[in-house]
């Protein structure tokens, strides 16, 4: 039951961490709806939300003057580590169905 409770948490905060890298990084572009293009990128299940965003920023440039880059170092540090929760619980999760425990 843990395991499931700590899937479903990590998995929730990566979405919420990855909606804020990409709002962040829309502000810093100029781009027009940065927190709709945030929801949209990471709300899509495949990642075709976070694909089509991607595709879309290319052309437009970082404005230094809108970037802030402490945050954005810490917002991808905190993804990095909820990935790797998320990595690890769910191998033990795989680990306890096929066991049986």
């Amino acid at each position: 039951m843990i395991l499931l409770i700590t899937l479903i948490l990590a998995a929730g905060l990566l979405a919420y961490l990855t909606s804020q890298l990409v709002a962040l990084d829309a502000t810093a572009r100029g781009l027009a709806g940065p927190k709709l293009l945030a929801f949209l990128a990471a709300g899509s299940q495949n990642g075709s939300g976070l694909l089509a965003y991607l595709a879309l920023r290319r052309g437009h440039p970082l404005d230094r003057r809108k970037d802030r880059p402490q945050l954005r170092e810490r917002l991808k540090i905190a993804s990095i580590g909820l990935f790797a929760i998320l990595l690890v619980t769910a191998i033990c999760s795989v680990l306890v169905l096929i066991t049986g425990n």
